[in-house]
């Protein structure tokens, strides 16, 4: 055995378990730590309990808000919360060790028992709320124009009405017109619900939908009433920032999908007012208006600025005219073909993802379609456009700056219509970095007197820090800054991305990306061999073609330590280009094969003196070799180029006939008759058919 004093410096001592803290002390940590008061005693028996968490409610008094259900058997787990504050959290006893799987079994079951008893009570709070509140609204007198709170903020009652005590209440309705809660608002704009009234989903219409025109949502009361009193047209208040996509969407469903709506969203330094508005916009379609400078609608009314012209901007425009609708009897005779910016590749006033797995080369082959734009000079035997463009560096642009540099040395080129954002750019965030990259594209047009023809972001990633890149809600308004950068510019916008975990799936997060471009290009790398394939395809008959290209390393001079420091282009491949097409042969041939086999099994047919095999006769050889019914079907169509029928139609070997496919190709029918006579045994022996398919 080996010296464990000689190993360790000393005798081995196990060192002294812990004590867990005990249960109730453990629960009123994590409750303050959460930013609730803890009751006492606290009851651990699996039981929902209330108490006051410390947040104020009506009145100024602490009312019981607050829940926790607690289960002692086994490991004593459960949940707790506060409905006011809207916190809600999961917890266990730490018992000094990870859980085995039964236990964990356990503790999630507990914490579905907790979830459904305090669901239960919620309910029964939220229908004792709902009671109370109509009993109140009821009871409640109607609100006088001078009220304090209306006459600082400059607006009519429009229903409201006052409490007892002189507070002003508005009510939250649902879309079944039931009164689910109240806000109250203090002289000094103070604002408070109801205790456990239901507010999501929940709010109130300021003036009345009987004629056409926009409906807008806002915030708060106080903005709403300032719109209606504006505009003269219906104001949802849907009482905060992240109300506003579910109240979008009853609003949605209520008036149907050709109503015009106008979310009108607070200019808050925080940017979540733009940060809802933009998801109920991208989820629902609805418009977003937001005061140029910090504040709200009425803020903006009260500083002297016309609101109706900011407003009317969006909805004022005529319909037809707004969307540009156009009849077939005004369309003209002649043909007018995409505007190309490469050649059947990209088009000016569109959107291209690029996407490929780390290391792919992607980068090194936008910047080489960057160059040939810039240039004028041919990309991948392409024509292009020549054109200002302008690469948004906002991942590495250390390098995107040595990728340039050798650019320029490796085609001698100036690269003088090429232009570099080292600035780190972000589309999920708000507004202000698209509009910042709008006023540089005009300066730099009128600086270089040239037109910006294409816009490279790199990477999708860092353009949109801090979204779910899974997520519609988020995704979506990103999307939407660069679809505005492309129509107001008139550029193609190419953005880099990168591969999912299954590359196989495409490119990562969000599916409604794919949805929304207009061209994807995926780019492959593998024993060194790189494509760029194209996989969708808007416009242009591309979809489904192959560009090889290949790095080809430039040397930059030498590192600080005297080693040489280099970089890579991205050119032409013709070795692979060859290879593909030697590939594609190789397929066709071996389908040829299949075919001849097929005929032989299914009795060597003659129609017109060729090779005739019927369709009833292929699909049943090949269920007995076993292939599904889909893939049958997929290997029957002409459309499919790969497949069997596909390739030799396409390699002009046999053609339809009847019921079946006759052999067109003389020097196939003619071995195929060769054979005919021999012993079926020997059939898939014969002259070499290599150089059949030219």
């Amino acid at each position: 055995m080996a010296d464990l004093v000689s190993i360790f410096g000393g005798p081995l001592t196990l060192g002294e378990k812990q004590e867990a803290a005990p249960l109730e002390h453990q629960i009123a940590d994590a409750m303050q730590a959460a930013g609730l008061t803890p009751p006492h005693p606290i009851h651990i028996d699996g039981k929902l309990h209330r108490f006051r968490t410390g947040t104020k409610g009506q009145g100024g008094h602490s009312d019981k808000t607050g829940w926790y259900v607690i289960f002692p058997d086994g490991i004593p787990a459960g949940k707790f919360g506060c409905w006011r504050a809207g916190v809600e959290c999961n917890w266990r006893a730490e018992i000094g060790r990870t859980l085995t799987p039964v236990e964990e079994m356990a503790h999630a079951r507990r914490l579905a028992e907790a979830k459904a008893a305090r669901d239960a009570e919620q309910a029964k709070s939220r229908e004792a709320a709902a009671n109370t509140v109509e009993h109140i609204w009821v009871e409640a007198s109607a609100a006088s124009p001078d009220h304090p709170y209306l006459a600082r903020k400059g607006v009519q009652p429009h229903g409201a009405r006052v409490t007892g005590d002189g507070r002003l209440i508005v009510p939250l309705y649902g879309s079944d017109g039931k009164l689910s809660s109240l806000q109250y608002i203090a002289h000094d704009g103070g604002k408070l619900y109801h205790p456990s009234g239901q507010t999501k989903e929940k709010y109130w219409q300021v003036g009345i939908t009987d004629e056409p025109g926009p409906i807008f949502i806002a915030e708060g009361f106080a903005t709403a009433a300032t719109i209606h009193e504006v505009t003269g047209r219906p104001c949802v208040v849907a009482y905060s920032a992240s109300n506003l996509v579910p109240v979008t969407g009853e609003i949605r469903e209520r008036f149907g999908a050709t109503q015009v709506l106008i979310i009108v969203a607070d200019h808050d330094k925080s940017g979540t007012g733009q940060k809802y508005a933009d998801q109920a916009s991208a989820k629902y379609g609805a418009q977003v208006i937001m005061p140029p400078e910090p504040g709200d609608a009425n803020d903006y009314v009260q500083a002297g600025h016309d609101l109706k012209a900011l407003l009317y901007q969006a909805s004022s425009e005529n319909p037809l005219e707004k969307l540009k609708v156009v009849f077939g009897d005004q369309l003209g005779d002649e043909y007018e073909p995409p505007d190309e910016l490469v050649e059947g590749l990209l088009t000016l006033c569109s959107l291209t993802v690029l996407y490929g797995d780390s290391n792919s080369g992607k980068t090194f082959f936008a910047l080489s379609l960057a160059t040939a734009v810039a240039t004028g000079e041919p990309c991948y035997g392409r024509r292009v456009d020549t054109g200002l463009v302008l690469y948004l560096a906002s991942e590495a642009p250390g390098s995107i700056r040595a990728r340039m540099q050798a650019l320029k040395k490796f085609h001698g080129c100036d690269l003088k219509r090429l232009a570099m954002v080292p600035v780190p750019l972000n589309f999920y965030s708000g507004e202000k970095d698209v509009t910042d990259v709008l006023a540089a594209v005009k300066d730099i047009e009128a600086l270089k007197g040239e037109r910006v023809r294409l816009i490279i972001g790199d990477t999708l990633a860092r353009m949109s820090a801090g979204a779910n890149e899974n997520s519609g809600e988020d995704m979506g308004p990103v999307m939407a800054r660069f679809d505005r950068l492309s129509q107001a510019t008139g550029a193609a916008v190419l953005i880099i991305h990168h591969s999912g975990k299954d590359q196989a799936r495409g490119a990562r997060g969000w599916s409604g990306i794919r949805a929304h471009i207009d061209t994807e290009i995926e780019v492959t790398e593998v024993n060194d061999d790189r494509t760029a394939s194209v996989t969708k395809q808007r416009e242009l008959p591309s979809k489904g073609e192959d560009i090889p290209f290949r790095l080809e390393v430039v040397e930059m001079g030498t590192t600080k330590f005297g080693a040489p420091a280099t970089t890579c282009v991205a050119v032409p491949d013709e070795k692979v280009r060859v290879q593909k097409v030697s590939k594609k042969e190789s397929k066709v041939e071996a389908n040829r094969k299949t075919f001849e086999r097929i005929w032989w099994d299914a009795g060597a047919e003659l129609r017109e003196d060729a090779p005739y095999l019927s369709r009833g006769g292929l699909k049943q050889k090949l269920r007995e070799d076993g292939e599904t019914k889909d893939m049958i079907e997929k290997i029957l169509k002409p459309s499919q180029g790969t497949e069997l029928i596909g390739s030799m139609i396409n390699a002009g070997l046999i053609k339809a006939h009847e019921h079946g496919w006759i052999v067109i190709n003389d020097v196939m029918a003619s071995a195929m008759l060769t054979k005919r006579g021999q012993d079926l045994a020997d059939h898939r022996t014969g002259p070499d058919f290599s150089g059949l398919v030219r």
